[in-house]
């Protein structure tokens, strides 16, 4: 497949991105390494990064610090899985997604591209509650038109695509970073370190603190798989040249900094006001200190959720190309956006539990879906392909789809929320919900068994 030749992109901001799915030419490679941290930088300094934290106090009772060394663990692990799969772009110059084919085949492909599809308008429509919620409080207006209006400035950004989605990122990052600054000043000057354990018993099988450890740190990894379908979506355009430990450090470090930095800013406003900790975010705001920062945080919260969002939405109508959905790439962000805003219509009055029930949902398929691409870039091919693998609509399956299926299947037991409680984490509940981990093992060594007997 190739992009049209008749049009020139380059680094223009304001033209419409007019490639998709197909490789990116010599011609078309430009940005700087630089350009990764600010974007993931960018999407990361928003409410709904923050809510994470406040998630780990107000759903699992955990204390600062308990919680605390629960989101570290989830962040390093996280970052260091999307930085790899971030440093796939220069080398193959095709999206995340249309790498997934190489390890599950065309067709095979097509249920993880559509499940992230499905998540691209989900989170689209959990940020943009956030968002909406922001606008509402801060010029008075009900639910639809601050919803109306938040919709409306998202998609256009992500019609417009690659460039402009990484000006503003690049624009928003050090504005946004300003005014959590002062939030988090206020967060931890204020909050209630010596808060011990609070049992509380709202989702799943009780998890105890060790559990409640453990869930916060899937609370975490959850939120950066799903940055990790992504990945190398805003990276395939910058030269093959790139050194890839470049990448890996600015991918990873960005995203492990600014979503640690926000979850415990979370986790200290739960413990100022644990009343507002499982209700509306912005409940959690309203309290802050001088008053005049409050205007401002929530100004922040709204261009915070076009930062996220417009990954959401891009990536999402990337998606829908890779599972052959007829239409062009802008078309399918603005469906993306319309299919998002009706589901942020519909959930919006029950944020918390849905949030945690979206962020380990992700994880059950993302987990095992990441271990087979790493072990196929790494252990498989050693990042060689030939370009055709990604366009042969004739390589229906691969081997990567039955080892991510036995992945997800094999974790079903582990499961731990308030949807469903798997057999083992009912009777072992201080384990809390370790199903993630479980699926990332087995997905990857069964895919390294028998996918290194036959290369994709």
């Amino acid at each position: 497949m190739a992009a049209n030749e008749d049009v020139r992109y380059g680094d223009e901001i304001a033209q419409i991105e007019p490639i998709g799915i197909e490789h990116i030419k010599e011609s078309e490679r430009h940005g700087k390494v630089s350009s990764v941290f600010t974007l993931w930088w960018g999407a990361n300094v928003e409410l709904a990064t923050l809510t994470t934290g406040v998630a780990a106090v107000g759903l699992f009772g955990l204390s600062f610090w308990q919680a605390a060394i629960g989101l570290i663990i989830g962040n390093i692990l996280g970052a260091a899985i999307l930085g790899l799969v971030s440093t796939f772009g220069p080398r193959l110059g095709v999206p995340q997604m249309v790498h997934s084919r190489a390890p599950f085949g065309f067709v095979g492909n097509f249920l993880p591209g559509a499940f992230n599809l499905i998540a691209g308008a989900m989170w689209f429509a959990v940020n943009t509650v956030l968002g909406t919620f922001a606008f509402m409080a801060l010029f008075h207006t009900d639910f639809f038109i601050g919803l109306l209006i938040m919709v409306a400035i998202q998609v256009i950004v992500a019609v417009y695509g690659y460039n402009m989605i990484h000006a503003v990122e690049r624009w928003m990052a050090g504005l946004l970073t300003l005014v959590f600054i002062g939030v988090s000043i206020f967060a931890f000057s204020h909050a209630h370190y010596a808060l011990p354990f609070n049992p509380v018993h709202t989702l799943g099988a009780y998890t105890g603190i060790t559990g409640g450890i453990i869930e916060a740190a899937g609370l975490a990894l959850s939120y950066l798989f799903g940055w990790t379908v992504f990945g190398s979506d805003y990276t395939r355009y910058l030269p093959k040249s790139t050194k890839p430990s470049a990448i890996f450090a600015n991918a990873a470090s960005s995203n492990f900094v600014a979503a640690l930095w926000l979850e415990l800013v979370g986790v200290a406003l739960a413990t100022v006001f644990p009343a507002a900790a499982n209700g509306n975010p912005i409940g959690l705001l309203s309290g802050i200190n001088p008053h005049w920062l409050v205007d401002l945080t929530l100004l922040a919260v709204m261009l915070g959720t076009v930062t996220a969002n417009v990954l959401n939405i891009y990536s999402g109508s990337l998606s829908a190309l890779v599972i052959q959905v007829p239409i062009k790439r802008w078309m399918a962000a603005v469906a993306v956006g319309i299919i998002g805003a009706v589901v942020a219509y519909i959930g919006h009055k029950a944020y918390y539990l849905d949030f945690e029930n979206f962020l380990f949902l992700l994880a059950y398929w993302l987990a095992p879906w990441s271990a087979v691409v790493l072990v196929d870039f790494f252990l498989i091919n050693k990042g060689n392909y030939p370009e055709s693998i990604f366009y042969n609509p004739k390589r229906l399956f691969n081997r990567g789809l039955w080892a991510w299926l036995i992945g997800i299947a094999v974790s079903v037991p582990f499961f731990n929320q308030s949807l469903y409680v798997g057999p083992i984490a009912y009777r072992y509940g201080h384990l809390g919900d370790i199903s993630y981990y479980v699926s990332f093992v087995v997905a990857g060594l069964i895919y390294w068994l028998i996918g290194k007997r036959q290369k994709a």
